[in-house]
């Protein structure tokens, strides 16, 4: 009898890897059905033209030239580093950067934990501060535009004080609507701040304040780390966003009647040089090449960012063990 038991127990042992390997390949297989259409419009609409761009920034190609196109290996990436118009822009590009996102990331939450209080028509401010990330850019340039220029409303405003009023589209001080017309957008974060905050347990916050832990104690002990990672989450996109900002500094650009015209030079930032020499002056092959060169500073500041996510970013469940 007890061989029979054993023998029994060993054959289902080895009929039970056999039953979840069948169930793991179906799961798969299903896995695999469902992503397929994201999948093929992938890799038709966005691996396959990623590749040919890589490609066509290895050429003289200018728009019309498919008949003549020469490889030229790399002289267009080395342009790019020769380029004083492309190095300034870039510059311009950093600086906004190293300003807009430390800006963007504390102003955010901080809103957020504004408007995680529980407080009467909290949800009406929360559109109130959510409405202005989804108003469509060109309204929204065009809105900052007309508050700044000479004859607009916060030169008006100056005046009524008895100020002098202050050319704010002019080389001086041009970067300064740049930067409020960004920053005018910083609730689109909110949601996913507020998501973070709601995943923090109020048995925490009830301990700590019956050991004697202040408001503000909590909030730096236990609402900051347990945070973390929406903090890292929206440093990470908000550097991307920076980086690859385009359409705000033309709207603003003085005189501004088509896409085509080209921002005041403290606001002539990477992407606007990228789009002038293709669109511009049809230097296709170059100006791809410094979207890629955009593409890999992106990608090598994504990956540092992440490098240290393990010296500041806390999760509650052990990534190391994974």
């Amino acid at each position: 009898m007890s061989q029979l038991a054993n023998t029994g127990t060993a054959t289902a042992l080895r009929d039970k890897p056999k039953r979840f390997r069948g169930k793991s390949f179906k799961e798969a297989m299903e896995f695999y059905v469902f992503i397929s259409p994201w999948f093929v419009v992938f890799v038709l609409l966005g691996l396959i033209p990623l590749l040919y761009g890589l490609y066509l920034s290895l050429t003289n190609y200018a728009g019309f030239n498919m008949d003549r196109l020469k490889f030229v290996g790399f002289d267009n990436y080395r342009k790019v580093f020769t380029d004083n118009d492309a190095m300034y822009s870039l510059g311009r590009t950093l600086l906004i950067t190293a300003i807009m996102v430390p800006l963007s990331t504390v102003l955010g939450f901080l809103l957020a934990v504004l408007l995680n209080q529980n407080i009467k028509n909290i949800g009406f401010y929360r559109t109130l501060f959510f409405i202005p990330s989804i108003i469509p850019v060109v309204a929204v340039g065009t809105m900052w535009r007309s508050l700044f220029v000479d004859d607009g409303v916060v030169n008006n405003l100056l005046a009524d004080m008895g100020l002098q009023p202050v050319d704010w589209l002019g080389y001086d001080y041009a970067m300064i609507p740049l930067l409020i017309m960004l920053l005018w957008g910083v609730g689109g974060g909110i949601l996913v701040y507020l998501a973070g905050l709601k995943g923090v347990s109020k048995d925490l916050y009830e301990a700590a304040a019956i050991d004697g832990a202040t408001t503000i104690q909590r909030f730096a002990r236990i609402t900051i780390p347990l945070v973390t990672p929406v903090l890292f989450f929206q440093f990470i996109m908000s550097i991307i966003g920076s980086l690859q900002i385009f359409v705000q500094p033309i709207l603003l650009a003085a005189n501004s009647n088509s896409l085509l015209s080209t921002p005041i030079r403290p606001n002539y930032v990477y992407s606007v040089h990228a789009f002038q020499q293709i669109f511009a002056f049809g230097r296709f092959g170059y100006g791809l090449a410094l979207l890629w060169v955009l593409f890999i500073m992106i990608l090598v500041l994504t990956v540092v960012v992440f490098s240290t996510s393990k010296l500041w970013v806390f999760y509650e469940v052990d990534q190391e063990g994974k």
